[in-house]
């Protein structure tokens, strides 16, 4: 990653979580410690963010949420044509009229693009994607109750009463993941699988959107065993003996093709 490229996303990070430790950089932007120690020490000499003991402080701290995870921000910067190529194939998985879950992640959030014609009722916790379906789509959109996280762009309730999640049936659900495996559909925070369990609670179909790094990605908690999944949408670069655990679980498995134009998308970002 480039200097530039990495000192705007520190900036992000550090306006988003108000205190960064070096320890948390070095993970998210896969980069040394030495190389992190200097890009903060370029950034504050700026007068763009605060030298601390082991990381950085925004000029301006706020009081926001927290989650366990890699932030939206960071997200929305990788695997950028393999999340459009799957966007695309799973989308091709709704039929007009339909109900659809969105779960909030970035790959998802790819969604939009093709749903963009459909007549759809959809209901997702995400900010991101909700403001582009108004924007962009035909569709009638609803939204849960509860605190937003800014930091992963999420509507999450620790809260069991209902809202418009209890009333809402879907057909089809589709998520992100931190990673999957033999032992399910993995996540890093105890919260958002709280809320991502009731989400799939409302949902008959469940497919999960994810780039052949998930499937190699592990976590020490599940939000649903495999066997709960339907579908695994997936690019191309997936590993055959990845794969085989998740068909051997009885789950379809659709292959996206990355295509020119989705490269093109990922070179202009």
């Amino acid at each position: 990653m480039l200097e530039r490229e990495r000192h705007r996303l520190i900036l992000k990070l550090v306006e988003e979580r108000s205190v960064v430790s070096v320890g948390d950089l070095v993970d998210l932007l896969d980069a040394s410690e030495a190389t992190i120690r200097r890009d903060i020490i370029a950034l504050a000499d700026r007068g763009e963010l605060k030298r601390v003991r082991g990381g950085a402080e925004a000029l301006r701290p706020r009081h926001t949420p927290h989650l366990v995870g890699v932030p939206f921000v960071v997200n929305l910067e990788t695997a950028i044509a393999e999340k459009r190529a799957i966007a695309r194939a799973a989308a091709r998985l709704v039929e007009p009229d339909d109900s659809v879950i969105i779960n909030g992640g970035t790959t998802t959030l790819r969604l939009v693009e093709f749903l963009a014609g459909l007549d759809l009722d959809i209901l997702t916790n995400s900010f991101p994607i909700a403001a582009d379906l108004l924007v962009k789509a035909r569709s009638r959109i609803t939204l849960p109750g509860g605190t937003v996280y800014p930091e992963q762009n999420i509507i999450l309730s620790p809260f069991e009463e209902a809202d418009a999640i209890d009333h809402f049936a879907g057909r089809i659900m589709f998520t992100g993941c931190y990673g999957v495996g033999r032992l399910g559909w993995m996540e890093t925070d105890p919260l958002v699988i709280q809320s991502e369990r009731r989400l799939l609670k409302r949902a008959e179909r469940l497919v999960v959107m994810a780039d052949a790094r998930k499937l190699r990605a592990r976590s020490a908690m599940v939000v649903t065993p495999l066997e709960r999944v339907d579908v695994l949408v997936t690019d191309s670069s997936a590993r055959e003996e990845d794969l085989a655990i998740v068909r051997e679980a009885g789950i379809e498995v659709v292959i996206a093709e990355v295509l020119p134009e989705d490269r093109a998308l990922e070179t202009a970002a």
